[in-house]
Order: structure tokens, then sequence, then C-alpha cells
């Protein structure tokens, strides 16, 4: 009787662990809109091309080269690899810039960003 309430145990969380991870996944252009979303609200500063720019500021700057790209950009990936990681014009890297002057290439903050 133990075993049958383990196995009936096991597949309810089995169930419920499916539910969670169904409701969970994202498309990836709801991934892309939830990395812009995550520049937008941020408070950090984002530095392209030498040149420091707000969230918001950041946000319309990679939401211009999203459609300017046309569909070449599919996945969140490609997002950040190809459009929110370096200046196509100089090929520099962007950067995020934290209160305390660190900086990391937003490929990084991104990807940490997607993670979550």
């Amino acid at each position: 009787m133990a075993r049958v309430w383990i196995i009936l145990s096991l597949l309810v969380l089995g169930s419920a662990s499916l539910a969670y991870a169904s409701t969970n996944t994202l498309s990836e252009q709801q991934k892309i809109a939830y990395l812009l979303d995550a520049v937008g609200t941020s408070k950090l500063i984002f530095v392209r091309n030498s040149v420091e720019y707000p969230g918001t500021e950041a946000k319309e700057l990679l939401q211009t080269k999203l459609k300017a790209s046309g569909n070449t950009i599919q996945t969140a990936d490609d997002f950040i690899n190809n459009l929110a990681s370096y200046s196509s014009t100089t090929g520099k890297p962007y950067y995020i810039e934290f209160p305390d002057g660190t900086m990391i290439e937003s490929k990084i903050w991104l990807r940490a960003r997607l993670a979550d």
C-alpha cells in the first residue's frame, strides 16, 4: 500500500512539474521582449560606442536595431549575439555600467537576465 502512495505521489508531482514548465515556457519573441523590458526598466547605464545611455534610451536603440534587422533575429540568442552585444558600425562591444563604476559586456548581463 505504501508503494502505491509513493507512486501516486510521484505521478502527481511529475504532472504538476510538467504543467508548471509548460506555462513558464516563453516563445523566442517573448524572450526578446523580456530582454528589451529588462533593459528599459534597468537603472544601470548602457554604454554604446563610449556614449552612456539610461535604460529607456538603450531600449529604444535596441528596438530600432531590431526593426531594421527585418526577420533576421529569430531567437533570444540571435538578439543577444547579433544585435544587443556590439555596434554594427564600429564593432565595439556594448557595456553595462553598475553604480560602483564596474562595467561588463552587455551580452553577459543579458544572458543573466535571460537565465532569470
